[in-house]
């Protein structure tokens, strides 16, 4: 069955990834990713009713459409959010970087004033695009104690998703991560690094039944 898979997401990917792949790589990769979960999904469903071979082909065909739609909402979601943070295409979805000393003052977790717009101008943008599942880190440079800086940062990427919510995101599809100092973007040893490891990220995957159809 593996093989019948891969061979019917190659299907797709030649009848609905050639001309994409070369006007739009992240749209091209959805359409990869759409084709071999639709493969999956469809051979399932076809080995119940006796033809998995076929239910593949006809999964990865309608994966492979999804998968173009969803690159393309991302990208144009990425450029919407370009205006207001340092966001950046991934291979799963998108990452919009906050940095805290705009968002909050030194060790605090209150928001600045100037933060609450610009979280709800991202609420604004965000709502427009219901697939959307978001994971949101917050994470601080190296001084202090770890327990302190996980319990910051924490509260920082608490304090970030109950903006987001306030304007109209629901609740159910934000997670908040506790990063402390873990993963630092810049050297720990000058203002200027510690600076930028001092941030909240927001990551933005996808649930694909929630894709409009249109």
């Amino acid at each position: 069955m593996k093989s019948s898979i891969m061979s019917v997401a190659a299907i797709a990917l030649i009848l609905s990834g050639c001309q994409t792949a070369q006007e739009n790589p992240n749209a091209a990769k959805g359409v990869g990713i759409g084709a071999a979960a639709g493969g999956v999904l469809g051979a399932v469903i076809g080995n119940q009713q006796g033809n998995s071979g076929k239910g593949a082909a006809i999964g990865a065909v309608l994966g492979a459409g999804l998968g173009g739609v969803i690159g393309n909402r991302m990208d144009k979601q990425a450029k919407e959010l370009e205006k207001v943070a340092e966001t950046k295409r991934t291979e799963e979805g998108l990452v919009t970087k906050l940095k805290s000393d705009i968002l909050f003052e030194t060790g605090k977790a209150d928001l600045k004033p100037q933060a609450n717009a610009n979280l709800a101008e991202m609420a604004t943008i965000m709502k427009k695009y219901p697939e959307n599942v978001l994971t949101i880190k917050g994470y601080t440079d190296s001084t202090g104690s770890a327990k302190t800086n996980e319990t910051l940062s924490l509260q920082r990427a608490q304090a970030v998703k109950t903006q987001l919510v306030a304007n109209g995101l629901p609740a159910n599809v934000i997670t908040t991560v506790g990063m402390g100092p873990s993963n630092p973007v810049a050297d720990n040893k000058t203002d200027a690094g510690r600076q930028q490891n001092r941030r909240v990220e927001v990551e933005v995957t996808v649930d694909e039944t929630k894709v409009p159809k249109k």
